[in-house]
């Protein structure tokens, strides 16, 4: 999504933040023609030099370790999303030195179906840590674990491949460790498990009420809830051997989003009869991959056909105001909802998130700002079912919902989906969309719905980059 122009709070992480006019401003270093940053955290106890065209990633919340994570805006392809990120580094302070030997060993069993290799690696100036690398996540993840005197380092580093790469190693040899000056507790920071359900504010979530009611009201007239039918496993074997395939005619796919979705500031586009100009007044649009997110096959969404990682290459990026309502891709039964923070934070980037499996699919709606009250796993979810709010937790981005279906995944001891095989939607269900909504402010594309059944259910069936759907 689109960069944010201030990235951390001051108090804490002093990279990429306006000083006060009076202050001194470091000068960037420059090594072999690369312009460097240093960025130091007096809590963490951490210090690092790296390019300074990477971002930074604070913990927007109190998770078991406290630190920071680190983006490079490049990557496999090119485009205003970073991919994943380089590294988190964090304070385990909940560890002691001693043990360390066992966590190694407790991670090594969890994940033992990716077959993780450990190793000794160094650490900035000569500290001798353990690595885990293998394990799974959005890209290849390792996790290192280090002391430095009574002080326990847990660094998790993504590559393209399994393994470190001359990036990942750069990382280790460029941290210093420094005795923190202040306790992780002074920066007040709220509990994972607390703001997992926060409620939005109460004029917001008095918004999204109403929303949802008319959202199924319409929902009734219009077809009702749909009924979920499963393909036939000897069709999706002669299918799967891409990796991927389109959406079975029986699997229920919708728009996320409702009218609280705010993030193009309530503005429609109108055609004038020579050009298309914006008309405030009528939230409810988002658009496929809009504000430089993430499209099939591009940024992030590179990989379909990876055992051992989530699949991911025909998910979507939908530009979401912050606390908008979500609503499940497709109906189920809840299987994951929460952050990963438990000892692998390879799916670090998903931020806040829910799965939702019917059968053998599994849909993932991702970055959200909290997850809404009773969703938790187990929960049976149906077409109006808000399962959380909109947000950007998982990195340095603007609001959006990330959206993705695949099927037959495999899940860790811990509940992640990995492997399978991706699905790209031919049919999407949407509820507020009308028949005679205009394009963009360009006159590219259009927004109205592609098909209406006998029952007056309304769907989209024509994708592609920058499309504009309203939900």
């Amino acid at each position: 999504m689109k960069r944010l122009g201030t990235l951390l709070s001051c108090a804490a992480v002093l990279v990429a933040c306006e000083p006060p006019p009076d202050a001194p401003r470091p000068a960037p270093t420059e090594a072999a023609g690369v312009t460097t940053q240093t960025i130091r955290d007096d809590v963490a106890g951490i210090a690092i030099e790296v390019p300074s065209d990477w971002r930074v990633q604070q913990d927007p919340v109190l998770f078991n370790t406290y630190g920071f994570a680190l983006f490079e805006p490049g990557g496999p392809t090119s485009g205003g999303h970073e991919r994943s990120p380089v590294a988190r580094v964090a304070l385990a302070y909940q560890v002691k030195p001693d043990q360390i030997e066992g966590l190694v060993r407790e991670l090594m069993s969890k994940y033992q179906e990716f077959s993780p290799t450990r190793a000794e690696v160094v650490v900035g100036q000569g500290l001798r840590g353990t690595v885990v690398s293998g394990l799974p996540g959005t890209d290849p993840y390792s996790l290192v674990y280090v002391a430095d005197g009574e002080r326990v380092y847990r660094i998790g580093l993504w590559t393209l491949e399994p393994g470190l790469d001359s990036r990942a190693r750069g990382v280790l040899a460029s941290l210093r460790f420094e005795q923190p000056q202040r306790s992780v507790q002074s920066l007040n920071l709220v509990p994972v498990e607390q703001a997992k359900y926060a409620e939005p504010p109460a004029e917001q979530m008095e918004l999204n009420r109403r929303a949802q009611a008319e959202r199924t009201l319409l929902t009734a007239m219009e077809g009702g809830e749909p009924k979920q039918e499963q393909l036939r496993e000897a069709e999706v074997s002669a299918q799967q051997v891409a990796c991927e395939f389109g959406q079975p005619g029986g699997l229920f796919w919708q728009t996320v989003w409702d009218y609280t979705n705010q993030f193009y500031s309530g503005y429609t586009t109108v055609y004038s009869g020579t050009y298309y100009n914006l008309r405030p007044g009528d939230p409810g649009w988002s658009a496929m991959s809009g504000n430089y997110g993430s499209w099939w096959g591009q940024n992030y969404h590179i990989r379909k056909c990876n055992t051992g990682l989530l699949n991911q290459y025909y998910a979507n990026d939908w530009p979401a105001h912050k606390n908008a309502n979500v609503y499940p891709a497709t109906t189920g039964v809840v299987e994951w909802a929460g952050w990963d923070y438990a000892d692998s934070e390879g799916y670090y980037t998903l931020g806040n998130y829910v799965v939702v499996r019917n059968g053998s699919y599994r849909a993932i709606m991702a970055h959200l700002t909290s997850i809404a009250s009773g969703i938790a796993w187990g929960t049976s979810v149906g077409m109006n079912t808000i399962i959380g709010y909109a947000g950007k937790t998982g990195g340095p981005w603007d609001e959006h919902v990330h959206s993705r279906i695949a099927y037959g995944e495999s899940l860790t001891y811990n509940g992640q989906p990995y492997g399978g095989s991706t699905v790209w939607p031919t049919k999407l269900r949407c509820v507020s969309c009308r028949a005679t909504d205009p394009g963009d402010a360009a006159g590219n594309g259009d927004g109205q719905f592609d098909l209406k059944d006998s029952t007056g259910a309304k769907f989209y069936t024509r994708f592609y980059h920058g499309r504009w759907m309203r939900g």
